[in-house]
């Protein structure tokens, strides 16, 4: 897997104090051959500040290491299709993986996603697998979740276990026919809209076991108007998908 080319993005927002150590952390372990993409959504220059900081501080080539600059929010759905888009038409990768930036995805949760059999067009870094682990979690927030991955698992009529966890590879098939989608959802419901996109296309995933560490520095981005979203978001992907049939 080490020949193959890739790409990691991280879309980011408000990220100074956890994506510096990760950075580092993925230069050590991640082939240098591999590119960054930061997608940061800041409202400030702070983030982008830091990340070139850290980017000159990493082993890897200059031209390997990326930072893409927005004046506002734009979710992370969005984020990340600015992210694929940038990727497919600059670095043209065999291979591309997202994360999140605030430290609820390890490395050693990167490394075994990338590690995934490289015929594989697209691979989920799973919560609810009998290896898997959540650290940190409210009780609240563990009851949503599952929650609202098994009314996904259930009306979609999947075997898919985590529908909404945003440690996920690509190949370079795959992120070909996102790019060419216009998503409908812009905040973390669009990891689900993205399976049923690629499972339209014969896309099935696996997934694969690991631990997820609810973040240590900031706040979550997750909030209760996002959750609501969220549940819209479920509900307009079945609509228009059974007007669609």
């Amino acid at each position: 897997m080490n020949k193959n080319s890739g790409v990691l993005v991280l879309p980011a927002y408000k990220e100074t104090e956890s994506i510096s150590r990760l950075l580092d952390e993925l230069d050590s372990n991640i082939p240098l051959n591999w590119h960054f993409v930061v997608v940061d959504d800041s409202p400030t220059n702070e983030t982008a500040e830091c990340v070139q900081l850290v980017f000159s501080t990493l082993k890897r080539e200059a031209s390997n290491l990326h930072i893409l600059r927005n004046s506002r929010k734009s979710g992370r759905g969005a984020a990340i299709q600015q992210g694929f888009i940038f990727s497919a038409n600059s670095i043209k990768p065999d291979f591309l993986i997202e994360m999140d930036s605030d430290g609820s995805h390890t490395v050693e949760a990167v490394l075994r996603v990338l590690a995934a059999p490289k015929e594989e067009d697209f691979v989920i870094g799973s919560r609810y697998l009998p290896q898997s682990s959540i650290i940190g979690w409210s009780l609240t927030r563990r009851i949503f979740s599952r929650i609202i991955n098994h009314i996904l698992k259930l009306i979609f009529r999947s075997a898919l276990n985590d529908w909404t966890n945003g440690l996920r590879r690509y190949s370079a098939k795959a992120v070909a026919i996102q790019i060419e989608h216009e998503f409908v959802n812009r905040g973390f419901i669009s990891l689900s809209e993205q399976t049923l996109l690629l499972k339209d296309h014969g896309i099935l995933p696996i997934e694969v076991p690991i631990t997820f560490i609810e973040r240590v520095h900031g706040s979550s981005t997750v909030t209760y108007k996002e959750l609501l979203d969220s549940i819209k978001g479920i509900v307009g992907l079945y609509v228009s998908r059974k007007k669609n049939r």
